[in-house]
């Protein structure tokens, strides 16, 4: 079986401006002049719920709108497989926990069958694996003529050793990596070539629409939310490294002095 493609319909990048500065808008059809035709294709874990997901379903068609003809797909796992890799995401931040050897062979038994997976694929000149999950297909698949990147979106500055020494194992093939912060680069990193691209708010999703006035208050009094008392809020992923637990201790202690303080804890599960 091929890996699952994603469809994300189509993107202009004409629709971004007077959003976007027209010189932003210039260089990056400047850059893509020299592409015309170079076939991306992206790999990751998700369609939905996370935020590697959310900045490909704006990338991709804006990519393809610029002439560069690029296709998403989705590696496959059972859920064993995903909660070794929540532990491999939790690990590269450093979290106390090393992976059994059972762990290790779930995640290597699920990574060759999506790089046989990703054999039955027409052939790329750009292949880009995003974070943990996919990672270990380049090394049991093979380079073939494509370009390899791996672009981790974690901050991996400060990994649990055992973690990385696993993960780091899959890395030296790549010819390119790609962080969010220099400061996440890991100081042994085995790929010659490193790149920073801060990820950005796509103005235009869905999620980032203006909302009316009683639109909002309607959504907000059904979720139980008293609009005439005061309210506090986190808006981010579920997870640990978000520190939920304290903004709940944040919010007990300004409760003293704000009794009917109300507190919105306000995010979503990715599907992996």
């Amino acid at each position: 079986p091929m890996l699952e493609p994603v469809e994300v319909g189509q993107r202009a990048l004409d629709n971004y401006t007077g959003i976007v500065p027209r010189s932003i808008l210039d260089d990056l059809r400047g850059l893509a002049a020299r592409l015309q035709g170079l076939r991306v294709l992206q790999v990751n874990a998700t369609p939905y719920g996370g935020g590697v997901s959310e900045l490909l379903r704006a990338a991709v068609p804006l990519l393809n709108d610029l002439g560069l003809h690029t296709d998403w797909r989705l590696i496959r796992g059972d859920n064993r497989f995903f909660n070794v890799t929540k532990a491999i995401h939790n690990g590269l931040q450093g979290a106390p926990r090393d992976l059994t050897t059972e762990e290790r062979e779930i995640f290597l038994t699920n990574a060759q069958a999506n790089a046989a997976a990703l054999d039955n694929e027409t052939s790329y000149d750009v292949i880009v694996v995003h974070d943990p999950q996919p990672v270990a297909m380049l090394p049991l698949r093979g380079k073939n003529t494509a370009k390899w990147i791996w672009r981790c979106h974690i901050d991996t500055a400060h990994p649990n050793r055992e973690v990385w020494e696993f993960l780091r194992h899959f890395l030296p093939g790549y010819d390119a990596a790609v962080f969010t912060m220099a400061e996440s680069v890991p100081p042994d990193l085995p790929i010659p070539l490193v790149e920073i691209i801060p990820p950005a708010i796509d103005p235009l999703s869905p999620k980032n629409l203006p909302l009316g006035q009683r639109t909002a208050r309607q959504i907000l009094g059904w979720l139980g939310i008293n609009l005439s008392r005061p309210l506090v809020t986190q808006v981010s992923r579920f997870d640990p490294w978000k520190d939920p637990m304290g903004v709940i201790a944040a919010y007990r202690l300004a409760r003293r002095q704000f009794p009917n303080l109300q507190l919105a804890l306000v995010g979503s599960m990715a599907m992996d």
